[in-house]
């Protein structure tokens, strides 16, 4: 990322701006004040506006207004407004998550606050994370595309991706001296869970050097099963080859060299994957309680600042 904002994680290359009108020329924009009030209109208008279902957890999302602040300084009041109609998208398409929000509205405060402070979207285009109902709690989920974008913008690869393989098709791999990865993939085969041998992922480095490899379906599956969410659908269920292709990239972060990284990035990235494993570590130790009601996922994972 080529810049960090208020001592935050940089938040301009990973969650869209809103549109601005367009200044004359002769325009003088001022600075904004430290003391000056952060509009809060838009954001009041779009809790007002929550569907009648959405209605008693207009207080979660109010509760969480402080973080997008934090992050977003001025622009926070039109980011929010357009996250909470991506949320209410979310969970109107789920009715488990409001189930999981009444019941415990602190978890739905806090996977707000995340989703601000890394600066990702809950856009369904853009698919950069998800609201998850796991276990007894909300939580924000990063998806593939959320790390791919961490990644990048953080400077540490040029570029990084993974791909499923599927049965019939044409793959081969070599490590060491002379490596190489060939994959010829099959567009008009079956491209589903049931026929998915697993998934590799190749990454090109700022000075040009590949690297590559793979990671099989078994080894996705004891990750899958690490985190399953309770009575609903998460992403494993929806997007199941999509969290297949985000299980390798985070094991490609792992074994990227981080040499030649600032330290303030190679931190904003750690606590993007820590986060992103420690959901599945929390969701484990909820599940060794011993008993149901004694088991409450209301921690808030919350991310570092930043230093520059």
């Amino acid at each position: 990322m080529e810049e960090q904002k208020q001592d935050q994680l940089p938040l301009e290359q990973t969650a869209p701006q809103a549109e601005q009108p367009k200044a004359e020329s002769n325009t003088v924009v001022a600075k904004p004040s430290k003391s000056k009030a952060v509009d809060k209109s838009l954001v009041t208008a779009s809790i007002k506006q929550l569907p009648e279902q959405l209605a008693p957890l207009a207080g979660c999302f109010d509760n969480a207004w402080g973080a997008f602040v934090k992050a977003y300084g001025d622009g926070a009041g039109q980011v929010m407004a357009r996250e909470i109609d991506f949320a209410a998208q979310a969970m109107l398409a789920n009715t488990y998550l409001i189930r999981v929000a009444t019941e415990n509205p602190m978890s739905l405060i806090n996977a707000l606050k995340n989703l601000a402070l890394v600066g990702y979207t809950l856009n369904p285009v853009r698919k950069q994370g998800y609201l998850v109902p796991m276990g007894k709690a909300i939580i924000f989920v990063p998806s593939y595309m959320g790390l791919v974008d961490e990644l990048v913008a953080s400077g540490l690869v040029k570029k990084i991706e993974a791909h499923p393989v599927f049965d019939g098709e044409d793959f081969e791999i070599k490590l060491g001296t002379n490596g190489y990865l060939r994959h010829k993939p099959n567009p008009w085969g079956k491209r589903e869970k049931e026929n998915l041998k697993g998934c590799y992922w190749y990454a090109v480095l700022v000075d040009g050097t590949e690297m590559f490899d793979t990671i099989s379906l078994d080894e996705i599956e004891k990750i899958r099963k690490r985190a399953p969410s309770a009575k609903s659908s998460s992403p494993w269920d929806t997007d199941y080859i999509e969290m297949a292709r985000k299980t390798a990239v985070r094991n490609g972060y792992k074994k990227v060299p981080k040499k030649g990284i600032s330290e303030d990035k190679l931190k904003v990235l750690d606590v993007m994957f820590d986060y992103d494993e420690k959901v599945e570590q929390n969701w484990i130790a909820e599940q060794k309680q011993s008993t149901a009601s004694s088991s409450r996922f209301d921690e808030e994972v919350e991310y570092e600042e930043v230093k520059e």
